[in-house]
């Protein structure tokens, strides 16, 4: 496959940035654990995952887990998992490159410091 002439190489930081990403493992955590630790529904749970609500509610009421994309899904819920639990961790700038946060947002989750 012929790449365009104005794509950059990866280079010596894109590379290990690379292997880091796809070699990363976030703990692995599944529907049960959220819906156990929160009150989240399958609706709910099927949008973090990105499945349908038909394929969370055959995990989550006949344990029949999916097959084609279930690493998929379960590196969504545990990167949720993982931010549900670390987000304050994560400077507001960042969040403003990635998803930046409405003024409201913003002081739910990183309200004032107080003197």
């Amino acid at each position: 496959m012929s790449h365009p002439g104005d794509q950059k190489p990866l280079g010596d930081v894109e590379r290990p940035l690379f292997r880091l990403y796809v070699n990363c493992q976030l703990p692995g955590v599944s529907p049960e654990q959220l819906y156990q630790e929160y009150d989240f529904n399958y609706e709910q749970l099927a949008m973090i995952a990105g499945c349908s609500i038909p394929t969370m509610t055959r995990w989550m009421t006949q344990n029949r887990q999916p097959h084609a994309l279930k690493e998929v899904y379960s590196r969504r819920l545990g990167e949720f998992y993982f931010l549900l639990h670390h987000y304050q961790e994560i400077p507001p700038d960042i969040w403003d490159v990635i998803c930046p946060l409405p003024p409201r947002l913003r002081a739910i989750l990183y309200p004032p410091k107080q003197p």
